[in-house]
C-alpha cells in the first residue's frame, strides 16, 4: 500500500474551498465533489470535477443540482452513478434556524463568501515518521457539531447524478429526513447496483433504520420517484442482537449479500452507547441477519471505508476508456473482497486514553476470514496525509491501480478544514500483504469506568448493606455494618454518576432522553435522598435495644426466644419511608444496570454473566423477604398462643387440671392429705420444690397427678402460658374445683403452714432434707 498526492490543497483557479461531509463520486477518469459545509458550517451546492488524467480541479454548473446540504449519506457505482441520501440542509428549517447566526461570518443566504485564506503545503502533509496529534478542543463551541446542526433541517429526499447522461435526477425517498448515515453500493456493478443506506440522525432523534433500493428490489427505477425498501425498521437500542442507531459510521458492501458496518457516536438523540464506538457488525441481506464481529481497529467517527477494486477491474475500466457507463462489462477478477478503513476522530471527552494511530496505519478487513488486521502503508513523496474526519472518499483507479480518494476533511489535530486530495494505492492482495502495524486496540473510556462503578454500587454494595439492615437482627454490629455499607456505596454512586456525565459527548438536552439515563436520573436523586435520610435517623432520630421474646410451639412443647433488636424513634413515618426508598433505590438500580448492559455495546458473554448474578441476586432477596414474612406471622401468632386442650402424652390425668388464662385470678384447689413419714421442708426453701410436670398416681390415689400450686407463690416454668395476662378466660367444662378444707394439726410434729406434695411415684420420690426441731423431741419426729 502506498500514499500519492494529487493535489496540495492551495487554493487557486477553480480548486475548491476548504470543507468537510462532502460526497465524492468515481466516474472512470474524474472525481465529482459536491456540497458539504464549509469553516463556518454553511451548507454548500457547488459541484467539482477533478480530472484524474490532467490533475486539475473545474467547477461544473448544473441547472437541476440538489439544494444545498452536508452531512448526506453517499455512494458511487462506476457503472451507474452517484447516490446521494439526506443530509443537512437549508431548506423546510424550523424556528430554531437563524441565519444570521447559522451561516456566523458566511453571511446571509446568496452571499458570495470570500475566498478562504490560503495555506501552506505543509498545513495538509505530515511528516514520513511519527503520530498524529491529538486535539483536546471538543469543549470549544468551534467544534460543536451538535449545536450547528440545531440550526439546520434533516433532509429525506435521495438524489442521483447519471454518469451515462451527465445530469441530477430526484429519486425514491428515505423513510425519515436524517444527515450523517452511511451508504454502500454493490461493488462495480456494471448495471442499476444494490444500495444500502444506513441509520443516521435528525436534530432531536437516532435511527436505526436500514433501507435498500436498486436491482433486487422490485420497482426500482434510477430516474423515477417513490419510497426506498425498509431491511430494518427503527428498533430500541436495548438488544445484543443488531447494531444500536447510530451515526458517523462507515459502511461498506463486500459483496451483493455483505454489509460491513463499523464505528460512529452511538450517544445522544434519544439513544444511548459509547461515543465513538468500535463495534463491527456484518449483515447478511439474503436472511436479514446481523452478526456481531471481533473488534480490533481503535474507535472512530467519521472514517473513510470503501471496498477495494482489483487490477483486472481497473484494466477493464481503462479499455473502455472515458466513455464508461451502464452496461460496461467489469471484471472483479478472483480476489476477495477486502475492505480499507482509514481517518476519522479516535478521541472525546469518554476516552481515558487515546491510542492514536500511526500515521501510516490502514485497517483492512478480510472478509473470508472475518477479521481486522492493522497494516503499514508506504509514504508519498510528500510524506503522510494528516489524520482527519469527516473526509469525502470513494473508491476507483489510478493510473490503472485500484485504491481509494480521500479528499479534505477536519484536521482532528486543530479542527482546520482542508481540501488537499490523496490516493492510497491498494488492491485487496497488496492490503493483505502489507506489513502488520500493532495488534488490535481495545481502548477504556469512562464508560467502562460508569458501568464499573454503577455495578458495584446497585449490583453488591446496596443489596448487601439492603440485606444486613433488613435481616439480620440479632447480629450485634448490624447497624455500623450496615451504615459503613450504604456510606460506601453512595461515594460509588456519586463517582459512577460523574463518569456517566463526562462521558456523554452530546449535550445532555440530547442525551437525557432515553430509559437509561432518566432512570439513572431518577435512581441517583433517590439515593442522594437516602443519604440524608439516613443520616437523620442516626443522628436526630433516638435509638435503643430492645428485648423481645417470641413464643413456638412444637408438638406438645412450647418454647420461648428472646432475641434484641434496634428500635428507633423515629418507627412511624421515618422507618416506612427508608424502607420505601431503600426498595426503590435497589429495584431501579438493578433495572437500570441491565438496559445499560446493552447501551454500552458489550460482547455477548458479559450481558449472560450479569443477567445470571441478577437472577441469582433476586431470588436471594425474595427469598429472605418470604422467610422474614414468615417468621414475623409466626412470631405474632406464638405471642398470642393459648393452650387449649392440652394432654398429657404419657396417658395420665394431666387433662384433668388446666392452667388459668389470667394469673391474676385466684382460685382455691383441693389440698390433698400429707403423705406420713415423709420428711417436712420449709416453703420458702424454693430450690427444695419439685415443679416436675410429669408425674404418676402413687397407690389408691387416682386424682389429678399435678401437685396443687398456691397461685401467690407459685414459680414461673418454661412453657407456663400464664405469663399472657390480659387474655379472655374462657370457661373449661374439664377443670374441677374443689373447695379447700382445713387441717388442723393431728399433732406436735405437724407445723402451721406446710403443704406436702404427693402423688410421686417411688422413682421420682426425691430426699426431703432432715429437719432438727429443736423444740420437738426426736420421737415426735418419728
Amino acid at each position: 500500500m502506498q500514499w500519492v498526492l494529487l493535489s496540495d490543497g492551495q487554493i487557486g483557479g477553480n480548486v475548491p474551498s476548504p470543507r468537510r461531509d462532502a460526497a465524492l463520486g468515481f466516474d472512470s477518469t474524474f472525481l465529482i465533489l459536491y456540497g458539504g459545509r464549509d469553516q463556518s458550517g454553511m451548507p454548500t451546492q457547488d459541484i467539482f470535477t477533478f480530472n484524474i488524467l490532467q490533475g486539475y480541479w473545474d467547477q461544473l454548473p448544473f441547472s437541476n443540482a440538489p439544494p444545498a446540504r452536508y452531512g448526506m449519506a453517499y455512494t458511487s457505482s462506476p457503472g451507474s452513478g452517484l447516490y446521494i441520501f439526506g443530509g443537512f440542509g437549508r431548506q423546510g428549517s424550523s424556528a430554531n434556524y437563524n441565519p444570521y447566526t447559522a451561516y456566523g461570518s458566511g453571511g446571509l443566504p446568496g452571499y458570495k463568501k470570500s475566498p478562504a485564506v490560503k495555506t501552506k503545503r505543509s498545513a495538509n502533509v505530515m511528516p514520513k515518521q511519527g503520530y498524529n496529534t491529538m486535539n483536546m478542543g471538543y469543549g470549544n463551541s468551534r467544534y460543536n457539531d451538535d449545536n450547528i446542526d440545531e440550526n439546520y433541517y434533516p433532509l429525506a429526499d435521495t438524489w442521483f447524478l447519471s454518469y451515462m447522461t451527465k445530469s441530477w435526477q430526484e429519486t425514491q425517498r428515505s423513510q425519515y429526513g436524517r444527515g450523517f448515515g452511511s451508504a454502500a453500493a454493490s461493488p462495480y456493478s456494471s448495471s442499476a447496483p444494490r444500495v444500502i443506506y444506513s441509520m443516521g440522525k435528525s436534530r432531536d432523534w437516532m435511527y436505526s433504520t436500514v433501507e435498500t433500493t436498486g436491482q433486487i428490489t422490485s420497482g426500482y427505477n434510477q430516474y423515477a420517484g417513490g419510497q426506498a425498501a425498509t431491511i430494518m425498521y427503527d428498533q430500541s437500542s436495548y438488544s445484543p442482537a443488531y447494531p444500536h442507531a447510530r451515526y458517523g459510521h462507515s459502511t461498506a458492501l463486500l459483496t451483493d449479500n455483505h454489509l460491513l458496518l463499523y464505528g460512529g457516536c452511538l450517544s445522544g438523540y434519544g439513544k444511548g452507547g459509547p461515543c465513538p464506538s468500535t463495534d463491527t457488525w456484518l449483515l447478511h441481506l439474503d436472511r436479514g441477519h446481523w452478526e456481531r464481529l471481533w473488534e480490533c481497529p481503535t474507535t472512530k467517527t467519521g472514517a473513510a471505508m470503501v471496498t477495494l477494486p482489483s487490477y483486472s477491474m481497473c484494466t477493464s475500466m481503462a479499455r473502455q476508456g472515458t466513455v464508461f457507463g451502464a452496461g460496461a462489462g467489469l471484471n472483479m477478477g478472483n480476489e476477495q473482497p477486502v475492505a480499507v478503513l482509514w481517518g476519522g476522530r479516535e478521541f472525546n471527552p469518554s476516552s481515558i486514553r487515546s491510542y492514536l494511530s500511526p500515521l501510516n496505519e490502514v485497517a483492512v478487513f478480510n472478509l473470508n476470514r472475518k477479521e481486522w488486521l492493522l497494516k503499514r502503508a508506504g509514504p508519498s513523496e510528500n510524506g503522510y496525509p494528516r489524520q482527519r474526519e469527516g473526509a469525502a472518499y470513494v473508491a476507483g483507479c489510478f493510473q490503472g491501480s485500484p485504491g481509494m480518494f480521500v479528499f479534505g476533511g477536519r484536521s482532528v489535530s486543530d479542527g482546520q478544514l482542508l481540501s488537499d486530495l490523496w490516493f492510497l494505492q491498494a488492491s485487496p492482495q497488496d492490503a493483505l500483504n502489507a506489513p502488520q502495524s500493532r495488534g488490535c486496540i481495545y481502548p477504556f473510556s469512562y464508560y467502562h469506568l460508569h458501568g464499573i462503578f454503577q455495578f458495584f454500587t446497585y449490583g453488591l454494595i446496596f443489596p448487601a448493606g439492603y440485606f444486613v439492615g433488613r435481616h439480620t437482627k440479632t447480629l450485634s454490629i448490624r447497624r455500623p455494618v450496615h451504615m459503613g455499607l450504604q456510606l460506601f456505596g453512595v461515594a460509588c454512586a456519586i463517582c459512577g454518576f460523574a463518569f456517566g456525565v463526562h462521558s456523554v459527548r452530546a449535550p445532555s438536552w440530547l442525551h437525557f432522553r432515553h430509559p437509561h439515563a432518566i432512570i439513572g436520573i431518577i435512581t441517583f436523586i433517590l439515593t442522594i435522598i437516602q443519604f440524608f435520610v439516613g443520616l437523620i435517623g442516626a443522628f436526630f432520630i433516638g435509638r435503643h435495644s430492645v428485648k423481645s421474646e417470641r413464643l413456638t410451639e412444637s408438638g406438645h412443647k412450647v418454647t420461648g426466644e428472646t432475641f434484641a433488636y434496634d428500635k428507633w424513634g423515629g418507627e412511624g413515618l421515618w422507618r416506612i419511608g427508608h424502607r420505601i426508598i431503600g426498595s426503590l433505590v435497589l429495584a431501579l438500580g438493578l433495572v437500570n444496570i441491565s438496559l445499560g448492559v446493552f447501551l454500552a455495546v458489550l460482547p455477548l458473554a458479559v450481558w449472560i454473566i450479569w443477567y445470571i448474578w441478577l437472577g441469582f441476586l433476586v431470588l436471594l432477596l425474595v427469598g429472605f423477604e418470604i422467610v422474614s414474612f414468615i417468621r414475623g406471622s409466626g412470631a405474632n401468632k406464638g405471642g398470642s398462643l393459648k393452650l387449649q386442650g392440652r394432654e398429657d402424652p404419657r396417658g395420665t390425668s394431666q387433662s384433668s387440671l388446666k392452667y388459668t388464662d389470667d394469673p391474676t385470678t385466684q382460685r382455691h384447689r383441693a389440698v390433698p392429705a400429707p403423705r406420713r413419714g415423709t420428711s417436712r421442708v420449709s416453703l420458702n426453701d424454693s430450690s427444695a420444690r419439685d415443679n416436675s410436670l410429669n408425674r404418676r398416681p402413687v397407690g389408691s390415689y387416682s386424682g389429678d397427678d399435678m401437685a396443687p400450686l398456691i397461685t401467690h407463690q407459685r414459680q414461673t416454668r418454661p412453657g407456663d402460658v400464664g405469663s399472657s395476662a390480659g387474655l379472655p378466660n374462657y370457661h373449661r367444662p374439664n377443670e374441677r374445683d374443689y373447695e379447700t378444707t382445713i387441717r388442723t394439726r393431728s399433732g406436735p410434729s405437724e407445723s402451721a403452714g406446710f403443704d406436702y406434695y404427693v402423688g410421686y411415684a417411688p422413682e421420682h420420690e426425691q430426699p426431703l432434707p432432715y429437719v432438727e426441731d429443736l423444740h420437738i423431741p426426736r420421737f415426735a419426729i418419728a
